[in-house]
């Protein structure tokens, strides 16, 4: 008796855990939150808690979460590697393109991008690259858009090769509460 009770709670909870409580029915609701190509190999990545929500943790003082909303694009999970992090300002969250300029840490821009791959040796410093905004959903807080950028090992060497080529990027969050 023990074995059937335990083995309907557990279909019960496998059944009410594949609902989707999306507003858009699920239909516009792709596997991962982030994609790109990383030097022409594939990216697929949610947040660190395998979601498209925002994160609300930012170790990162330059872009204070008061001001910014951090999307996170990791692969493998809490542990994974490599990281896409797009910093978006709160107030200019709109549709748009923005162009990314090279790490200065003097005075925050309005979004920022970076890669973070700890598998090597290598720096990953943003030298230039885009974020373009395509839809702002207002009611479901959904922020949708496309990026790429490049990153340079030393940035204070204008001539140094770029590392990283970071194509085809697009983006699906949650930016709110």
């Amino acid at each position: 008796m023990k074995k059937i009770t335990l083995l309907l709670l557990s279909m019960s909870l496998a059944l009410t855990s594949c609902s989707s409580s999306d507003d858009d029915g699920g239909t516009n609701n792709p596997e991962f939150a982030m994609t790109a190509r990383i030097n022409n190999t594939t990216f697929e990545a949610n947040n660190p808690f395998g979601s498209n929500t925002f994160s609300e943790t930012n170790i990162w003082s330059y872009y204070p979460l008061e001001d910014y909303v951090l999307l996170q694009g990791r692969a493998g999970g809490p542990f994974g590697n490599p990281e896409i992090n797009l910093w978006l300002k709160r107030s200019q969250i709109a549709v748009g393109t923005y162009p990314i300029e090279q790490e200065t840490f003097s005075t925050p821009p309005s979004h920022f991008i970076d890669l973070i791959d700890n598998s090597n040796e290598v720096s990953e410093h943003t030298k230039n690259g885009n974020i373009v905004i395509t839809e702002v959903n207002t009611s479901t807080k959904i922020v949708k858009g496309t990026f790429q950028f490049n990153c340079v090992d030393e940035l204070d060497n204008s001539s140094a090769p770029i590392n990283f080529a970071v194509t085809q990027g697009t983006f699906r969050y949650k930016y709110a509460e």
